[in-house]
C-alpha cells in the first residue's frame, strides 16, 4: 500500500514538473518555430465586429487559406462575397457583391501593412516581421498559448491598441484586434492542415 502511495506521489510530481517544463519552454522563438512548421493551412472562420457605431455586432463567416511563404487568402461568404488575397507585398480586395476590385502595395500603406503582418507573419512564424511593427509577448505552453502584439509603429498605434492571437500547437484558434476607438474584432478559427 505504501509503495502504491509513493508511486502515485511520484507520478503526480512528475506530471506537475512535466507541465511546468512544457510551460517554461515556450518563448517567442519556440512559438515561431512551431507556427513556421506549417506549409499550408485552411480554415473556417466566424468574425464578430463590435463597434459603438453598430446597433448589434456585425458577424461574417468564410474561409482562410495560407500557403508558405506569404500567401494568405480570406474569403468572406456571409453576409457578402469578398475575397482578400495577400501575396508578394500586394493586397487584392475583390468585393463581388459590389463589383469592386482593388489592389494595394502594402508597403505604401504602413498602417495596413502592420495589421496585415500581425496575421500573415504570425501564421508564417516570422518573428522579425512582427517585431518591425510590434512589441511581442508570449505566454502559455505549446498546448495552449497566446501571443500579444502591441504596436510600436506610430501610424499603426493610432488605430490599434493590441492584437491577441491564441492557439494550440501549430494551430491558430482566435485573433482579437482591440482598436484605439474602443471597437473590437474577434475571429474564431477552425484550422486544418494539408
Amino acid at each position: 500500500m505504501k509503495a502504491r502511495a509513493e508511486l502515485a506521489l511520484v507520478a503526480c510530481v512528475s506530471g506537475l514538473l512535466g507541465s511546468a517544463a512544457a510551460a517554461a519552454d515556450l518563448d517567442e522563438q519556440v512559438l515561431m518555430r512551431l507556427l513556421a512548421s506549417v506549409e499550408r493551412a485552411s480554415a473556417r472562420f466566424v468574425e464578430t465586429r463590435h463597434s459603438a457605431l453598430l446597433t448589434a455586432p456585425l458577424v461574417s463567416r468564410g474561409t482562410l487559406l495560407y500557403e508558405r511563404p506569404d500567401r494568405l487568402e480570406k474569403h468572406v461568404s456571409f453576409p457578402y462575397d469578398e475575397r482578400i488575397v495577400l501575396e508578394r507585398g500586394q493586397m487584392t480586395i475583390d468585393n463581388r457583391t459590389r463589383g469592386r476590385k482593388t489592389t494595394i502595395t502594402i508597403t505604401r500603406a504602413p498602417g495596413i501593412a502592420g495589421l496585415v503582418e500581425s496575421i500573415r507573419a504570425t501564421r508564417a512564424g516570422d518573428l522579425g516581421a512582427l517585431e518591425r511593427f510590434y512589441k511581442v509577448e508570449v505566454g502559455g505552453n505549446r498546448g495552449e498559448w497566446w501571443l500579444r502584439l502591441r504596436p510600436h509603429d506610430q501610424e499603426l498605434a493610432e488605430y490599434v491598441n493590441a492584437v491577441t492571437v491564441k492557439g494550440a500547437g501549430p494551430r491558430i484558434e482566435r485573433i482579437e484586434v482591440d482598436e484605439r476607438s474602443g471597437d473590437r474584432t474577434v475571429m474564431e478559427i477552425n484550422e486544418e492542415f494539408r
